[in-house]
């Protein structure tokens, strides 16, 4: 490598790593949000040996572990947000081409929907003709608004999707303010926000300001949305490569082991992701450069990373729609756990294979030149 290269954290093959690392404590946290319930006589993980390690609001270790897990949504946001302003820099010579910008977020979204698209097909079609087994709403309003991702009624999992596309849609308009506001801006906005809290004290609506201000954060679109416009502005700026530059590995898992016990200790439910908006930098940091120690488990968590998409749609069906029943029960969690992961990458391989004839097929249809979206 030439010394004058730039080192970079979040490179692509890190970020699908990390997209690995995300799909997978996923399906442990939908797993095991309320304990091992998929027992046959006594529930039980290997994470039971360490249950006196319990932290915070979670009653035994495997329920901690479960719990932490949910941060996975914050590294899909995270990330999504850092790939969207590299791409944006990449693609337009102007910062404010909004026409470019949204042309190539289209793309993106198209790229995103038509796995979902071909996962909602099968599934929700399969569950039909099998005689509606989850008593589904299959009214033309409530199927047409599941179809396009905007509800989540036919599968809870999918929640994520509508946040997504607030997420790309609003994405160009943050990459023109990251590139128009400069350090005195932010000084300027960290002002008026302390001034607003100071004007409510002096009016004698402190209070209600201070809970409007909390409510406002805690909606669960807000807190996303605020994670992924920290991947844009971490992308604008090279906070995560100047802090991984002097962090040396065991400073990495020290980094690491203080994210997951403070988070441990504040979150107060399984979804709660509030605490997220600071941690997720931390844990990207921590968790990419000791991940980065062996190529091999990098390359082990991009391979699952590639399929995240599939294997984030396809999974519940494994554990609670559909084919729950391919699912060995066992009393070790871990055994079923793996079952799960298993059968969805398998899942997952299949539609990825689908999808690529689907649109190979379509380009030879319609004599267009290949495109490959980022």
């Amino acid at each position: 490598m030439n010394e004058g290269k730039k080192m970079t954290l979040l490179t692509k093959e890190n970020a699908r790593a990390l997209h690995g690392v995300g799909i997978l404590m996923m399906i442990y946290h939908h797993l095991f949000i309320g304990g091992n319930t998929w027992y046959v006589t006594e529930g039980w993980s290997l994470l039971d040996a360490l249950d006196r390690l319990s932290l915070g609001q979670a009653d035994g270790f495997q329920l901690t572990f479960a719990w932490f897990c949910k941060i996975c949504v914050a590294i899909f946001a995270f990330t999504s947000g850092y790939a969207m302003y590299v791409q944006f820099a990449k693609k337009t010579q102007k910062t404010t081409d909004l026409k470019s910008m949204y042309l190539y977020c289209f793309k993106r979204l198209w790229s995103f929907y038509r796995k979902y698209l071909l996962c909602f097909l099968f599934f929700i079609t399969y569950d039909y003709l099998a005689g509606n087994q989850n008593g589904f709403d299959y009214s033309p309003v409530n199927y047409l608004l599941n179809l396009l991702g905007i509800r989540a009624n036919y599968n809870g999992t999918w929640w994520y999707i509508l946040i997504y596309y607030y997420m790309v849609l609003l994405s160009p308009i943050v990459y023109v303010l990251l590139n128009k506001l400069k350090y005195r801006h932010y000084l300027l906005l960290i002002g008026l926000f302390i001034l607003s809290f100071a004007v409510a004290y002096f009016t004698g609506s402190f209070f209600d300001y201070v809970k409007f201000i909390s409510k406002t954060v805690q909606n669960y679109i807000i807190i996303y949305l605020i994670i992924f416009m920290e991947g844009m502005f971490c992308g604008r700026y090279p906070i995560l490569d100047l802090v991984s530059s002097w962090l040396h590995p065991l400073l990495s898992v020290l980094l690491f082991l203080a994210t997951f016990v403070a988070r441990a200790l504040l979150i107060r439910a399984p979804s709660d992701s509030l605490f997220d908006i600071v941690f997720i930098v931390p844990f990207i940091i921590s968790f990419t450069k000791i991940m980065n120690c062996s190529k091999k488990v990098t390359g082990a968590f991009a391979y699952i990373g590639t399929y995240s998409a599939y294997m984030w749609y396809a999974h519940a069906y494994f554990y609670s729609y559909l084919f729950f029943n391919l699912v060995f029960r066992s009393d070790l969690s871990l055994f079923v756990y793996l079952q799960v992961v298993v059968y969805s990458l398998a899942a997952s391989i299949i539609f990825d294979r689908i999808e690529r004839f689907l649109t190979k097929s379509c380009r030879k249809l319609f004599h267009k030149k290949d495109f490959k979206p980022a």
